[in-house]
């Protein structure tokens, strides 16, 4: 099963519109995971100015992006 990671910060407004994107596809055959940015120093130091962040395995996928650009990513 993929596993794709969603990295958000507090009161975000643009990690909502990235998670309403998230929830618009079909996430059956993934696991799916929200992470606070801030739960990891590496997290922190590598994304704090670009969330929100999709990654799965070693692959990245930064804000901006839209739900065409999101499902070529997962799928």
């Amino acid at each position: 099963m993929k596993e794709v990671i969603l990295l958000t910060g507090k009161d975000c407004h643009l990690c909502l519109e990235a998670r309403s994107l998230l929830h618009a596809l079909d996430l059956n055959n993934i696991d799916y995971k929200e992470i606070d940015i801030y739960t990891k120093r590496v997290y922190v130091d590598k994304y704090w100015d670009k969330i929100p962040v999709v990654l799965s395995g070693d692959l990245e996928l930064f804000w901006p992006f839209n739900i065409e650009e999101l499902t070529k990513f997962l799928y």
